[in-house]
């Protein structure tokens, strides 16, 4: 009776995971049109994020057809001692300050894209939306995190995504 039950489980969650794979895989796909409609075809994409809300941690997006990953290898240059002290070789303090930018450093948005028939200004749209406004921008590092919050210090503190009822 006892493999009889386990049967039926294992027979219920197959079908379950076979109708929820074939789900996503429907929503994928129509994800996939809409973005060779909107965007061109896309086939990889890599670089560096700058986030208002992670002020200090490099981001670093890649993304190789429909997988996407945004991680943080640690901190900018500009938070790196050797960038400002004088006893540094020279070589090594240059190598730091490469992509320097005064007043934020080597903070910054570069993303490559590689594709077919990219559609650039739809693409650019998007991706300017993502920016700070310039109102935004003008609160600094301490408004940005009193407005943006800082998800490593606090985590996702966003109170809209509670899906506890209350009684």
């Amino acid at each position: 009776e006892e493999e009889e039950e386990e049967e039926d489980i294992k027979q219920f969650l197959e079908k379950k995971y076979e109708e929820e794979i074939k789900r996503l895989q429907t929503e994928g796909g129509a994800k996939k049109e809409v973005r060779l409609r909107e965007f061109g075809r896309l086939l990889r994409s890599k670089g560096y994020i700058w986030m208002g809300s992670t002020h200090d941690l490099q981001g670093c997006v890649s993304q190789a057809g429909n997988i996407v990953t945004i991680e943080s290898p640690g901190v900018w240059n500009v938070l790196e001692r050797a960038a400002w002290i004088s006893d540094t070789d020279p070589e090594e303090k240059a190598k730091l300050r490469k992509n320097w930018v005064e007043p934020h450093g080597d903070r910054r948005q570069e993303i490559l894209f590689v594709g077919q028939d990219l559609k650039h200004e739809a693409i650019q749209k998007v991706l300017d939306s993502c920016l700070l406004t310039d109102e935004e921008f003008a609160l600094g590092l301490d408004g940005w995190k009193a407005t943006l919050g800082d998800m490593f210090l606090h985590g996702d503190d966003d109170d809209d995504d509670d899906d506890e009822e209350e009684e």
